[in-house]
């Protein structure tokens, strides 16, 4: 369920160069944003497994759930965005600078040459 969750998330977004060069930001975000939808329930049934260590001593049991939660859910997209990454393709040119093909060939405007020179304001 986490797995497919996580999947949609990420297929769901346009990812620049620099939210995928800060992986541990990127993570960050989205387990947060994870986090938030989740229901109290979705949320044990992750960490029920969890073993309780040394680090949770003095915490609240709030703030030791929450860091139980965030550490596995971290540990999830970092998973799941390595495997994802493993089988992604890379595709340039998403500021639209590419000529439509129709453009390609079509005969020049009967007022305007192909060879015309544009008009400039620094002409000496």
């Amino acid at each position: 369920m986490i797995k497919d969750l996580i999947e949609s998330k990420v297929l769901a977004k346009n990812w620049t160069f620099k939210e995928i060069s800060n992986l541990k930001s990127t993570i960050e975000t989205l387990a947060s944003n994870l986090y938030s939808e989740m229901k109290l329930s979705e949320r044990f049934q992750l960490i029920r497994d969890v073993r309780v260590n040394d680090s949770f001593v003095g915490s609240t049991f709030e703030d030791a759930m929450r860091e139980a939660i965030m550490s596995t859910l971290q540990a999830e997209v970092a998973g799941i965005i390595r495997e994802m990454l493993n089988d992604a393709t890379v595709k340039f040119g998403g500021n639209n600078n590419d000529v439509p093909e129709i453009s390609v060939g079509r005969e020049s405007h009967p007022e305007r040459s192909t060879d015309e020179e544009k008009k400039s304001s620094n002409k000496k």
